[in-house]
Formats: structure tokens, sequence, C-alpha cells
């Protein structure tokens, strides 16, 4: 409940901050072309398998970028019953849609 309390403060207050222009263009091109879809979700190493299992099926209702971070929404509702999947870009990244 700390983690749910301390992201959505942070998400509030860094809105627009400016590090991580990339992942912010990421963040805008997967909100116009992901949110309201479903998605399959699966670890195929095994070892995210319960936290693919609680996504799994359920929609993207949004998706947020703090600095290097993406917070992907999933659920039927939002606040405490939303499950985050949590991404971070690290000193490089990329992601690609297929």
């Amino acid at each position: 409940a700390d983690f749910r309390a301390h992201l959505i403060a942070a998400l509030e207050k860094n809105q627009n901050m400016v590090e991580g222009h990339g992942v912010h263009r990421v963040a805008a091109a997967h909100r116009r072309q992901l949110v309201g879809k479903r998605f399959v979700a699966t670890s195929p190493n095994g070892r995210f398998t319960q936290g693919a299992a609680v996504i799994d099926g359920q929609p993207l209702q949004r998706v947020e970028a703090v600095g290097k971070n993406l917070f992907y929404f999933f659920g039927e509702a939002e606040g405490a019953r939303a499950r985050v999947m949590h991404v971070h870009f690290g000193m490089a990244g990329r992601f690609g849609m297929f």
C-alpha cells in the first residue's frame, strides 16, 4: 500500500518531467495505440508467472511516464484495484511494438 501511495504521488508531481524524453514519446504512442485493449500476458522465462497472470486479459487503462520509467495500469478499475506493470529503461533502452 505504501508503494502505491508513493507511486501515485510521484506521478501527480512529475507529469511535466523532461528527463527521459524518449520514454515520454513511447508513452504517448502506447496511449494512442494500446489503451483500452486487452493483452495475453505470459512469462516465457518463468520468472514472472504470477505477475503475468494478474494482468492477463485485463484492459490497459493508462500509461504514465516518469523519468526513464513507464507505468502501465491494467484492470477494470482505477485506484487500489488497478494492477501496475513497471518498465525501467536503464542506461539504454528500446521498446518495440509489433
